[in-house]
């Protein structure tokens, strides 16, 4: 007798389920047993692998920012870094919202992950931006060094700095910059910017470039005008710095010559007119002396007055040299603001 179910005769309603316990069973220790394996190969780089092939391919980035990497010599590690830092090129408005650093231009800023560079468009600044995306991207390689690494780098780092003149530019550039951030700062200058380094930071560098040459000839080329320029102004600045003191000297010395002199001609005139001389041999031989030391004078006045002009001349080259050095640094600076970014 079947069961009713509210006195009809339709049986009572229940759950098939098709159970396949076996295959379940074995699923189950395939499942657990992969994840172990996983779990034991997936470290720290490999998972920061993942997410950055992850970014790279989910959040695509413009064609023109892109072709940077090939442009700087970047390797395929390089260019992953690269591609997941999201770079982008940005106007003075965009820029100056995610970049900016106290005193002196900003190019370019590695910021929560992500890599800023701003617009240069002058062409006598031509390779600025392709060189400031690559440090940037060096920012971001440096970032994910573990701490064992970094220590390793940091030290040849050093190395590499105290074989650098001390009269070179980059240790004034880098007095704008927190004690911090030195170490990275230094790695990406190094990396972009010096031709030759320690075997053992190429070999490191080779990491992030095929080529490195590409982005340190980047540099020259876009730096270029600022060094001759740099050259010129110190050329005449220590040309003007020598001049002057040695101008000063001798107009002085002029002034106390003629001031004399016009005291020596009084007291001539006055002997003269008081009838002082006690012939006419001596008045014609003090006339003559006093008549020579004018002439001696005049050319020493000549002279002076040709000296202050080339000087001037030369303060004059060097304002326009300062002029022309104001003007394409200006083109290098987005603002003056201040930020806690890693140009």
């Amino acid at each position: 007798m079947s069961e009713t179910n509210g006195g009809g005769d339709t049986p009572p309603t229940r759950a098939r389920v098709r159970a396949w316990p076996f295959l379940l069973a074995a699923m189950t220790i395939a499942v657990i047993t992969t994840l172990a394996v996983l779990a034991s190969t997936w470290t720290l780089p490999r998972i920061q692998q993942f997410h950055d092939a992850y970014v790279a391919w989910s959040e695509p980035i413009p064609d023109q920012v892109a072709a940077i990497a090939a442009t700087t010599g970047m390797s395929e590690e390089g260019e992953l870094i690269y591609r997941a830092s999201t770079p982008v090129v940005e106007d003075d408005d965009d820029f100056n919202e995610h970049c900016s650093i106290e005193g002196g231009a900003v190019l370019g800023c590695y910021y929560a992950g992500k890599v800023y560079v701003y617009a240069v468009t002058d062409e006598r600044l031509a390779g600025t931006v392709e060189v400031t995306a690559a440090h940037e991207m060096l920012h971001a390689a440096y970032e994910r060094l573990s701490p064992e690494e970094r220590e390793r780098i940091d030290a040849l780092v050093d190395e590499a700095i105290a074989a650098i003149p001390e009269d070179d530019p980059v240790f004034t550039d880098l007095e704008l910059y927190a004690t911090a951030q030195l170490s990275d700062e230094w790695h990406s200058r190094l990396g972009t910017e010096f031709a030759e380094l320690s075997p053992e930071l190429e070999e490191h560098f080779a990491r992030y470039f095929d080529d490195r040459s590409k982005v340190v000839e980047l540099h020259v080329q876009s730096t270029a005008l600022f060094n001759e320029l740099r050259a010129q102004i110190e050329a005449f600045v220590a040309e003007i710095d020598a001049l002057d003191p040695v101008l000063d000297a001798r107009i002085a010395a002029y002034e106390a010559a003629i001031a004399a002199y016009n005291a020596d001609v009084d007291s001539f005139n006055a002997r003269a007119e008081s009838g002082s001389f006690t012939s006419q041999q001596q008045f014609d031989r003090e006339r003559a002396a006093l008549l020579a030391r004018g002439a001696a004078l005049d050319e020493e006045g000549a002279a002076l007055d040709a000296e202050i002009d080339r000087y001037n001349g030369l303060v004059e080259q060097l304002t326009a040299l300062d002029a022309d050095y104001a003007d394409l640094y200006s083109a290098l600076d987005s603002s003056d603001g201040t930020g806690d970014v890693n140009p």
